[in-house]
């Protein structure tokens, strides 16, 4: 996991929220929704042995250069 990534978990906020997923192009790939915020986004960086393939495919798809994380309360 790069430090801009780690750094952009670590900014992340413990309330609920919306997050959405972009790929390199800038293009949405995923937008969902969280209780906590910080902990569901994590969720997808973090070991990913219990992901299912749909889940691993799109993580792969987040570039690793803009990494987007952006969060709407």
């Amino acid at each position: 996991m790069s430090d801009l990534l780690q750094e952009k978990l670590k900014a992340l906020p413990d309330s609920p929220g919306v997050y959405i997923m972009k790929d390199s192009r800038g293009k949405i790939i995923y937008v969902g929704k969280a209780v906590v915020l910080k902990n569901r986004v994590r969720q997808y960086f973090h070991s990913q042995k219990n992901h299912g393939a749909k889940v691993r495919a799109m993580v792969e798809k987040i570039s690793e250069r803009s990494r987007s994380i952006d969060s709407r309360m």
